[in-house]
């Protein structure tokens, strides 16, 4: 998440987004977004990436913050990174031979686990907070009656308690509030202490 105030730096946005597909082998390029990434993988006859579907971004991103959902991860998959300095130029992942049909079918079957679970027709960062072993931080959240407490512009979700929706201009800061407010409730009523899942830029 990115301070309202900007950051002193640069960005450097990957336009490369090539792959290639060899064996059980996938080599993509980091500017590729992730959603391609997956109908390439099951065009190509290969099996292991359809959770992915939804998340969105770009494989360097994925490699980055080892993109995950629904019990699976980018780490698991990847098995060489491209760099140079620090930036991120593609990733081989190594999956497995699959059947187009019952990779298609367990697309839709994710995508719409997705649409039943999180505000997807609301902006939002994502889940903002890790799940702490053997526990579930959107429950913890749900179970402290803070689902749909608002600061500003920016709402904690009804449908899913670890996202924070921008429901009308929200600001930088209004997310951050919301987050001190769930993190002290957390800590006051579990003894738990959250840990945010986004990184913070400029703050």
């Amino acid at each position: 998440m990115v301070s309202d105030r900007g950051f002193d730096g640069l960005v450097i946005a990957a336009r490369n987004n090539g792959c290639k597909a060899r064996d059980a082998k996938i080599i993509a390029e980091a500017g590729m977004k992730l959603s391609d990434l997956v109908k390439f993988s099951i065009k190509s006859g290969l099996s292991g990436l359809e959770w992915a579907v939804g998340i969105p971004g770009t494989v360097g991103g994925a490699v980055k913050v080892n993109a995950h959902a629904f019990g699976s991860n980018f780490y698991d998959l990847t098995r060489n990174i491209r760099k140079e300095d620090e930036i991120i130029l593609s990733a081989e992942l190594e999956l497995t031979k699959g059947d187009k049909q019952k990779s298609k079918t367990l697309l839709k079957e994710y995508i719409k686990k997705r649409n039943n679970a999180q505000p997807l027709e609301y902006p939002s960062a994502g889940c903002i907070f890790r799940n702490p072993a053997g526990r579930f931080a959107g429950q913890m959240i749900d179970q402290c009656g803070l689902k749909g407490r608002k600061n500003g512009g920016a709402e904690v979700s009804e449908k899913h308690a670890n996202f924070i929706i921008n429901s009308g201009n929200a600001s930088a800061k209004d997310v951050v509030g919301l987050i001190d407010l769930i993190k002290s409730t957390i800590k006051d009523q579990f003894g738990v202490e959250l840990e945010e899942e986004i990184e913070y830029v400029g703050f």
